[in-house]
């Protein structure tokens, strides 16, 4: 009987102990999709969604590539990034896609207007953010002595969206 009221014991301090997190996770993932579609259900501009869509897509893409033990071609993680983030944000431009246009007077005899499409430029820089908020969060933590906040990666990777989120919202 002891033996068994040891061996419980000792399997319920194993889930107390500490695990890993990853900064990709599929809560996050589910999260960014999830902010992305309410934000254009409520009548947010594309280029805000677009931000939420391209980190969604990104995030996605960093997911499958940590699920997946074995390097089979070069550069894997960053091609299944590229992979998830073509194959969410190219469907989506037809439903979200709006334009605006830049002219540029300097270029050429009579100058010229670029059409730009908002979505696509709002998914690239969510694209970007989500790359760089797990090399942030390291700096923050390296910056109170190696200490994290609880559930920092989370935190720090939705202030950047919402940030810039609002920064284009309030610009518009």
């Amino acid at each position: 009987m002891k033996v068994v009221a040891a061996l419980l014991t000792g399997l319920l301090a194993l889930q107390l102990l500490p695990v890993a997190a990853y900064a990709h996770c599929p809560l996050c993932t589910a999260g960014a999709g999830v902010v992305a579609f309410g934000a254009a259900k409520l009548g947010v501009g594309p280029m805000s969604v677009g931000i939420f869509i391209g980190a969604f897509a990104v995030a996605l893409g960093l997911w499958v590539a940590r699920l997946l033990k074995k390097q089979y071609v070069p550069k894997q993680k960053e091609a299944l990034a590229i992979f998830s983030f073509a194959t969410t944000i190219l469907p989506l431009q037809s439903m979200l896609a709006d334009y605006t246009s830049v002219y540029l007077p300097f270029w050429g005899e009579y100058g010229k207007t670029l059409l730009i499409n908002l979505f696509l430029v709002g998914g690239i820089i969510g694209g970007v953010l989500i790359l760089l908020s797990p090399y942030l969060s390291r700096k923050l933590a390296l910056a109170r002595g190696g200490a994290m906040y609880p559930f920092q990666g989370m935190v720090v990777t939705l202030a950047l969206l919402v940030s810039a989120a609002l920064v284009i919202e309030l610009a518009a």
